[in-house]
């Protein structure tokens, strides 16, 4: 399992640093985002998005759980802060997400 730890500066540098790995991500994988809330995940997301051609709005998943996108790859944003039990991401139906790639 790979581990990057980057600190950025701003919303700006998040995005662009984001953007440059776009290319290095992979269809079909799974990457996991770990930070508090407001620390930039959504806007590490949006620069990943912008790296594969995406150009429509990008929103967190905090209140949503998830969000897809279509952009040369799809890319589906799932939030898991709010939503704790196994048992209900298993009943909203994750391991079909898991599975559909």
């Amino acid at each position: 399992m790979l581990s990057i730890d980057k600190t950025t500066t701003s919303t700006e540098e998040t995005s662009l640093y984001a953007k440059s790995l776009a290319s290095a991500f992979n269809p079909g994988r799974i990457y996991g985002f770990r930070g508090e809330m407001a620390s930039g995940k959504t806007t590490f997301i949006k620069g990943i998005l912008s790296g594969l051609d995406f150009n429509g709005m990008v929103n967190s998943p905090t209140f949503t759980l998830i969000n897809e996108y279509e952009a040369n790859e799809r890319v589906i944003h799932i939030d898991c802060y709010r939503e704790k039990s196994i048992s209900r991401w298993i009943q909203l139906g994750i391991i079909e997400y898991f599975n559909s790639n």
